[in-house]
Parts: C-alpha cells; structure tokens; sequence
C-alpha cells in the first residue's frame, strides 16, 4: 500500500472560526471526518512530493461546530472554515503544544490575542516570526527569483484573454450577420470568421506546451485531444473544400467551439490570478454537458460530408506505384476517425464528468461526540 504523506497545511483564526489551507493542486477529496474534537482528512493530489496520497489528523484546541463547518476545493488548494464553539481567540490550533513541520501559520488569517500576558508572549513571538519572512520575501523579490512566477502569471492571463476575445469576436459576428440576413448566412460562415478562427486554433496549440513547460499543473492529454482534433477538422477538410465551407454545419460547428471558449477561457484568465468566479466556475463545470456532445455530432457530420469529396478529388491519398512503396487512402482514415471521434468524444465528456464531481459532487461528513 502506498504511504500516506502530510501535505502543508496553512491555518488561521478569527474570533469565531479556524481556516485551513492544505497546500494540493488538482485535489480530489478521499475522507474528511469532522468532530468536535478532531479532523481527520485524506486527499489525492499533487503537493511538495508530487501526485500522491495525502493525509493528516488534528486534534483541536478547544470544541468546534462541526454541522457548520465547510470544505471547497479550488485548483489550488483545499479550504476549510471550521467554526469555534466559543467566540475566543486560541493560543494554538492543537491540543498539545507540539511543533509538526507540515503545518504552517498563514499569516494572512491569523488574528492575536493581547489580552493575558502569557498568550501575549506567545503572539509576539508569531507576529516576530511574521515579520522575519516578510523581510525574506523582500529580500528574495530584490533578487529577482519570484520575477518569472509573476511573468507566467502575466503571460497567462494575456493568452486566455486574447482567445476570449478571439472568439467572442466570432460569435458576435457570426450572431449579428444571422440576425441581419437571415437563415442564409449560414453558408457564409468561414467566408466571415474562417481566418480569425483559424487563427484562434493555432495559437492553441500552446495550450499543449504550457503543461509540458510547467506554466500549469492539468495534464497534456485533454488539449492534445481537444487542440488536434479541432485543427484536422479545421485545416484538413473545412480549408481544403469550398463546398464543405458553405455547408451551415459549419455555421452550427464553429458557434459551438467558440460558446465552448466563452466560458473556459475567462474561468483559466481567473484561475491565473487567483480569482473564483462562482458563475463562471459553475458554468465552466457545467456548459459542457449539452455543448461537447453537439461539438462531436458536427464534427462528425464535417467529416462524414468530406468523405465523398475527398473520394472524387483524392487529396491527401497515395497510390501505389510510388517510390516509398506505401498506399494511404485517406476516406478510409476519415471512416476510421468517425470511431476516433466517437472515443474520443466519451473520454473526454468522462474527464469533464470527474472534474465537475471532484468539483461539486463532495459531501463534508461531520460527526459529533458524545
């Protein structure tokens, strides 16, 4: 069996209540059991020492409110508020004055109490502590170490910006030239937006590099499945064939990537700077239910329309003889790729259904003691 290991949990107080902060990104809740004395808790996640099992057990200081306390998962960490039974300041968070080296004092939520000189002392010597990282943290800001993480902040939240207005750009074109002319301007829509979508979907393709480069934390697989296959449909049969342009699918096929982006880009360009938006957390969770099945059944539709277009024209073909000694008929890759898209399209609906119940679908499970 494989060792559970301590993640960094950061904890703060106020009057009435205890925040924690265990320090995993991408976390997915195994327990959590809340009494009034104790919290045990076990996480899947990535942490100091990698993608791992993660767990730890506090015993309190004093008596929570366990049936008020809550927990939430962000892409970051997992937090909790565990209110107090008595409205007073703590000394410590344990029931024992023990040092463990995974948790840490988060300094942004600590409140101190002045009032009796011994827990006094023992503020004073926290507020001292404070103060000596504060000076490091300066210190290490003068010498530039921290200058790159705020650079790929910057340059991620300009990326994720510069694709939501890409494809808010499309879909208001596409929206205010259907309510203009009519059902017609369906056959107009790579005519109207194919170069800025085109562009859009090349610069997607860093969205594979950024995992590799460790710019973010999510895997490389979901983009290589999403970046190219959007790019075959886009490049390979909608570029090569004027009649596939003009058929409304299209119309359909790029309304749907787009309302697809309107939602996944703003939630990344918030994530990058630490922000929640709950609207668009929901909806990045949740959109997809209805979007990525329609995306998949235009998709398909493009590649079964080019099908016979690509019999008559045989591009992208090679018959034999030839000097590589190879055939390739490409309608029957594009044959196969309908199962592709078909596989394809569950594993990643799959994916999406665990990120949205690694999201929402955890219940805290508290207990009261006797």
């Amino acid at each position: 069996m494989a060792e559970t290991l301590k993640p960094f949990v950061f904890w703060g107080q106020k009057n009435d209540s205890i925040s924690l902060k265990i320090d995993l990104r991408d976390a997915a809740i195994d327990v959590v059991n809340l009494t009034e004395d104790s919290l045990e808790a076990s996480f899947d996640g990535v942490g100091a020492q990698g993608n791992n099992k993660y767990g730890f057990t506090l015993n309190f200081y004093l008596p929570v409110d366990s049936n008020s306390s809550k927990v939430r998962t962000t892409d970051r960490a997992v937090e909790f508020v565990i209110k107090k039974k008595g409205a007073e300041i703590w000394p410590r968070l344990t029931e024992k004055p023990e040092r463990l080296a995974w948790l840490k004092i988060d300094f942004d939520k600590i409140t101190y109490e002045d009032e009796s000189e011994e827990e006094g002392e023992e503020s004073l010597a926290d507020k001292l502590a404070a103060e000596e990282m504060i000076k490091k943290l300066e210190k290490d800001l003068d010498e530039n170490p921290g200058l790159e993480i705020g650079m790929s902040k910057v340059y991620l939240f300009t990326y994720n910006f510069i694709q939501f207005m890409g494809f808010l750009y499309i879909v208001i074109s596409l929206s205010y030239n259907y309510f203009k002319q009519g059902a017609a301007v369906k056959e107009k829509a790579f005519e109207l937006v194919g170069y800025q979508i085109m562009f859009c979907q090349l610069v997607a393709i860093l969205e594979i590099i950024h995992p590799l480069m460790g710019l973010v934390k999510t895997g490389v697989m979901a983009p290589i499945m999403q970046v190219s296959g959007r790019n075959f449909i886009l490049f390979m049969l909608i570029l090569q064939d004027v009649r596939l342009q003009i058929a409304p699918v299209v119309w359909y096929l790029f309304m749907t990537w787009s309302s697809v982006e309107l939602i996944r880009y703003p939630f990344y360009m918030f994530s990058s700077i630490g922000m929640d938006v709950k609207i668009v957390t929901w909806l990045r969770y949740t959109a997809w239910i209805p979007l990525y099945p329609l995306g998949f059944l235009f998709e398909g539709t493009v590649v079964l329309m080019s099908i016979p277009l690509f019999v008559e024209s045989g591009a992208f073909s090679l018959q034999l003889p030839n000097s590589a000694n190879f055939a390739f008929y490409f309608p029957w890759f594009l044959n196969a790729y309908l199962v592709i898209i078909a596989m394809g399209g569950i594993q990643m609906m799959k994916h999406m259904y665990a990120l949205r119940k690694k999201k929402f679908g955890y219940k805290m499970n508290t207990k009261k003691t006797s």
